[in-house]
């Protein structure tokens, strides 16, 4: 009667069908989200605080720019970004690490020990990680002991301890005696690694040449102290880099000020005396004029002495940093042109290649192809180098042929006025060149100086006050989120998985069989009793779901014989036995006699739910043992009866299949108004298809969110296949997922046997 139904068409899915999925697994999302939710709020309130300090540095550009020292002016400024790399070397961080002692732990402290830690070293090899532990032994006095606690020395504070392997220097130790605490030597390069992951280093922006310095620690004063330690570390070694060349000059002028000062005094001792003992005070205007001469040209001399320092020191950086293959940034010498041309490409290619290597490797043709371009650049400053070395040395030797010409000169003037123009030239050659050293050397000693300001703190760090993390508004806010989002994913994810019948409506489409009514779930509170809820308890909503039913299969047989009502489902334990028992009821409730019969012959309940003798009923009867009239018992309900199962026989698909069968529901339909069949599952034995030729109508029970969909479909298909009458689907709610359903009575299911359903929720608290 139902292999014509039309086939169920697609529908859209609804914001209704997704509240569905989440009122089904409901337990499922409060247990996922509390879990997640717990998680994180443990995490927030148990971790401890993480405080972050920062510092900013402002870098000035000054690329291209010559300035006032002309040929001791020192290296430009290199880009933001090399700035960054620079910070961020790993010299800097073994600088910090060693300044700050990172690499010295302490832990298993005692509560009360207070000490200052002022030197710690260990002979024992690094990689070992050595351990130490100290014992406080009263009044200032501590003993040390290894890993396996042998002695290795004892000490107090304030006094160098040189122990067996170890060197070590307390001050300011407090704490009772027995306290304990212990020292470990912890890798030197492994912290200096993870220093370098810790520090965070980046541009305040874009374009601004402002650079920010952070590092977190759960102690907001070595946060502080990291941050500045690294600043000042990388200060003073942005100076040394930059002031190389201007070092070396500034020394080299030292040592010639020295030795000219010494000359200078002696020179100016011997001329005072030659006058007092001679009596010659002062030469005649042409030997004047030869020793003026002889000072100029000796001053000459010397600003090309010091020129040549400055080539040669100048070279010397230039090969070294080629050979090391590092980024050069050449001096000026004299204002040189060509050279500051050249020195301004240079740094634009360098900033251009680490714009380069940020997205490419140093293999990439165009990173290539920049180096090549620098490398020639760098040949060419080296050229000219050589050029302006070769060039000043020149001009020496024409100086020194100069200089001995005038000296020839001088030894042709009379032996008095030779002697006093030996001297003046000493003297005033002295005091000239003095005089130009001095010069030379402020402004060496300037331009060293003036290379700090290249660098310079905006912000230095400061010991936060609040921790950086965690932040607990942000964890729970996050928490709540991510708890909703787990357990909406999981809720679906298990839908996704669960291939079973999830609600009335599902199944109807799916099956493409009529719904009959909707079973809600039943709670057992008297023993046993909820199996006849339609008997003992006729107002509760089960009660009215199994009328409901028993209304649909008149509707649906109308005009057509409906005595034998035969109930299955798909797998036992569905609620098809109390469909049956309670359908059962409900017609006889109408007055009408009615016969329920048990042909579950392997797993019978009925006489356990009526209360009666399992006796041989009817497979007694079937078995050619007992009259019919001897297997029909009396129930306790006014108009029904019971064929009960009897004994498990050997074949009970035969027996059910049997003529006996056939003849005993024919004798039954004279007597009883309606005949009740409770069947075997259909999907597990062959019963079921059996027993549908002796029946006018099949109901097929189906429980929500157990049995699969292939599984229902393929019952479904057994019945039809034997041309079963169904008459539709009875849904059994147990797990009481299908509220809304089943025309109204939905929202009463699960309270049981009381005879007052419960007040709507609205109602709760009024009169």
């Amino acid at each position: 009667m139902n292999q014509q139904l039309p086939q169920p068409q697609q529908e859209e899915i609804h914001l209704q069908d997704y509240l569905q999925v989440i009122l089904r697994r409901r337990t499922t999302f409060v247990i996922t989200f509390l879990a997640v939710f717990s998680l994180v709020a443990l995490y927030t309130f148990l971790v401890p605080p993480t405080f972050e300090s920062t510092a900013t540095l402002f870098v000035k550009d000054d690329k291209g720019k010559v300035g006032q020292m002309g040929d001791l002016l020192l290296n430009n400024a290199t880009p933001i970004d090399s700035e960054i790399e620079i910070l961020k070397s790993r010299s800097n961080a073994e600088k910090v690490v060693s300044a700050l002692h990172l690499d010295w732990g302490v832990d298993k402290r005692s509560k009360g020990v207070r000490f200052k830690l002022v030197e710690f070293a260990s002979t024992a090899p690094r990689s070992e990680e050595p351990s130490y532990q100290v014992e406080l032994q009263g009044g200032g006095a501590y003993a040390v002991r290894d890993a396996d606690g042998n002695l290795l020395g004892s000490g107090t504070s304030g006094v160098l301890l040189r122990g067996k392997g170890i060197t070590l220097l307390i001050r300011d130790l407090e704490g009772a005696k027995g306290d304990t605490f212990r020292l470990t030597q912890h890798q030197f390069y492994e912290t200096v690694e993870k220093l370098m992951k810790e520090i965070k280093v980046g541009e305040v922006g874009k374009k601004t040449n402002v650079m920010s310095i952070s590092y977190r620690s759960r102690d907001s004063l070595l946060a502080r102290d990291v941050v500045n330690t690294l600043v000042q570390v990388y200060l003073d070694q942005g100076v040394a880099l930059r002031a190389e060349e201007a070092t070396r000059t500034v020394a080299f002028v030292q040592d010639q000020l020295k030795g000219t000062k010494d000359e200078l005094e002696r020179a100016e001792k011997n001329l005072e005396g030659y006058k007092s003992t001679t009596g010659v005070i002062d030469l005649d205007t042409e030997a004047q004029a030869l020793i003026q001469n002889l000072v100029d040209a000796e001053k000459q001399k010397a600003d090309a002495g010091l020129q040549r320092k400055q080539a040669e020191f100048a070279l010397a950086s230039l090969k070294d940093a080629r050979r090391r293959g590092v980024a050069y940034a050449p001096s000026l010498l004299r204002d040189d042109p060509v050279l500051a041309g050249l020195a301004a490409k240079l740094a634009d290619l360098q900033v251009l290649k680490k714009a380069r290597l940020s997205e490419s490797t140093e293999n990439h043709p165009a990173v290539q192809a920049i180096q090549a371009q620098i490398d020639e650049t760098e040949r060419k400053i080296q050229n000219t180098y050589e050029t302006t070395l070769k060039n000043v040395q020149a001009q020496e030797r024409a100086l020194a042929a100069q200089i001995a010409q005038s000296d020839a000169q001088l030894r042709k003037l009379p032996a008095a006025e030779r002697d006093l123009a030996r001297l003046l030239r000493v003297t005033k050659v002295n005091a000239s060149i003095y005089t130009f050293l001095l010069q030379k050397h402020e402004e060496a000693r300037i331009a060293k100086a003036s290379t700090i300001n290249n660098i310079s703190v905006v912000d230095p760090a400061i010991a936060a006050e609040r921790p950086v993390s965690p932040k607990k508004g942000k964890n729970l806010l996050l928490g709540v989120v991510v708890g909703l989002m787990c357990g909406l994913g999981l809720c679906f994810f298990r839908e996704y998985l669960d291939d079973t019948l999830k609600d009335p409506e599902t199944a109807c489409k799916t099956l493409g069989l009529p719904l009959l009514a909707v079973i809600p779930f039943i709670q057992d509170k008297e023993g046993g009793q909820a199996a006849l809820i339609a008997h003992n308890l006729p107002k509760a909503p089960a009660s009215e779901a199994f009328r409901s039913l028993r209304t649909a299969l008149h509707f649906c047989a109308v005009n057509k014989n409906n005595k034998v009502l035969l109930v299955t489902s798909t797998f036992p334990g569905e609620g098809k036995s109390t469909v049956a028992s309670n359908l059962a009821i409900t017609l006889a409730q109408t007055g009408v006699p009615v016969l329920i019969i048990d042909c579950d012959l392997r797993r019978s309940t009925l006489h356990d739910k009526f209360a009666l003798e399992r006796g041989e009923g009817l497979t007694g009867l079937l078995a050619g043992d007992l009259e019919p009239k001897r297997v029909v018992q009396r129930t306790p309900i006014d108009g029904l009866d019971i064929v009960t199962a009897g004994i498990v026989p050997p074949n009970p698909s035969e027996l059910l299949g049997s003529q006996a069968m056939a003849r005993f529901i024919e004798q039954m339909r004279e007597t009883y108004t309606h005949i009740v069949i409770d069947a075997p599952p259909a999907l597990a034995v062959t019963d079921a298809p059996l027993l549908t030729r002796l029946a006018d109508l099949v109901v097929m029970v189906v429980e929500i969110g157990r049995v699969p969909v292939k599984a229902a479909q393929r019952t479904k298909d057994t019945l039809l296949a034997v041309s079963a009458p169904v008459a539709g689907l009875v849904v059994s709610d147990r797990t009481s997922r299908a509220a809304g359903y089943g025309y109204g009575y939905g929202y009463g299911y699960g309270y049981g046997l009381d005879d007052e359903a419960p007040k709507p929720w609205w109602k709760f608290g009024k009169k």
